[in-house]
């Protein structure tokens, strides 16, 4: 009988110095030593990718099933303005993300998998993702052949997040959005004020186009939710001189790739009339290939759901609420069945993740742990 209680210790003093010294995307390069001694020191064997990231395996049954446990290990390019004893040294970084509470859960979930192996229904790979912040993290895994020798047969991510509840919960099929870059380029004819009929107005031409796409928000039906976003709109050089150039950047997100695509479409109608109607060229860039929604595997969530009553009991729940956040993993679904699990981190404040004053409460590691144990145990025994 294992008794969890025993390492949520070790893994608040883990998240705790990795919060102190966060990495940004590709630049986790201590990070990454600090993992790979701890993983030695549990007696792993340790993969490197290039340029950061690691991963180990756990051979606990021959010829068995082989399921990695993925967590992230960037930081946020942001200051952190909490007042925590253990609060970031690095200038511009800052585990906003969650990241730390996932890397230092899921060294103890190694470490824990290494002395209970013969117990575990399935061999474990423990795959720890750079970048992920910035969408590149799992491509990079991917190239380094994560999914091979052994070849993965599923996929077991989780995240902390704040809720004003604590528990845990488990999306019963979508559970994240597909995210696409948008970038328009208008360019029209400079000209000066006073000769506004020789110029052709550029920031006339992205503003129309911003409104409507506002407008498509609104009037686009979906059973399913999904956003137009617009994070900067640029142009012009001087206020007396009309504008011969502007560019908007956003993104698309959408919790279905038919709704994606169909949204491309009419982004891309919408600009060509406009640009008919104001005579500015109009370049419009959507992703093809975007970030696409992750699916949790039926099996997976059934067997989670199981192990979840077990550990949390009436704070267990299968949800069906989508949300527009996205998650560069679904590269691993893709290829493998997979599921998320979330753990609710109980919270006054419940601040969201990327917000400078973001405070994770720690009382949930060790269920964090024993569940993800527990689930490794169970996961491929009928």
């Amino acid at each position: 009988m294992i008794d969890y209680t025993e390492f949520q210790n070790e893994i608040v003093q883990l998240r705790r110095h990795l919060h102190q010294y966060p990495e940004t995307a590709f630049k986790e390069f201590k990070t990454t030593e600090f993992i790979a001694s701890y993983l030695q020191n549990a007696g792993y064997s340790v993969i490197k990718t290039q340029p950061t990231g690691c991963y180990a395996f756990l051979n606990a049954k021959e010829n068995a099933p082989t399921v990695i446990v993925r967590a992230e290990i960037d930081a946020v390019p942001i200051d952190e303005k909490t007042d925590l004893p253990f609060a970031s040294k690095n200038k511009g970084a800052m585990h906003a993300c969650g990241h730390d509470a996932n890397t230092a859960v899921a060294l103890v979930l190694a470490k824990l998998c290494q002395k209970t192996k013969e117990y575990l229904s399935c061999n474990v790979k423990f795959v720890f993702e750079p970048a992920e912040e910035i969408g590149s993290g799992a491509k990079v895994m991917l190239q380094s052949g994560v999914l091979e020798n052994p070849k993965a047969d599923s996929l077991i991510m989780f995240h902390f997040v704040n809720k004003a509840s604590g528990g845990m919960e488990v999306n019963k099929d979508i559970a994240s959005a597909a995210i696409g870059r948008l970038e328009m380029e208008f360019t029209g004819v400079s000209a000066h004020w006073a000769a506004r009929q020789k110029g052709r107005d550029a920031i006339n031409a992205a503003c129309l186009m911003a409104a409507q796409l506002y407008n498509i928000n609104e009037s686009y039906r979906s059973k399913y939710p999904f956003f137009i976003c617009l994070g900067q709109i640029q142009g012009g050089t001087s206020a007396n001189v009309m504008s011969g150039y502007a560019k908007i950047n956003g993104n698309l997100r959408a919790c279905s790739m038919k709704d994606y695509k169909k949204l491309a479409e009419i982004i891309k109608d919408t600009a060509e009339k406009i640009q008919t109607k104001t005579g500015v060229n109009i370049k419009c860039d959507i992703s093809k290939y975007p970030i696409t929604p992750i699916i949790n595997n039926p099996y997976m969530v059934k067997k989670a759901a199981q192990t979840g009553k077990e550990v949390f009991g009436d704070e267990f729940y299968i949800v069906d609420k989508l949300y527009l956040a996205g998650d560069n993993a679904s590269m691993y679904f893709e290829n493998i069945p997979g599921i998320i699990m979330v753990f609710r981190s109980k919270s006054q404040t419940a601040l969201p993740l990327h917000n400078p004053k973001f405070v994770l409460n720690e009382d949930c590691f060790y269920k964090a742990l024993e569940t993800l144990h527990k689930y490794i145990i169970g996961l491929y025994r009928k």
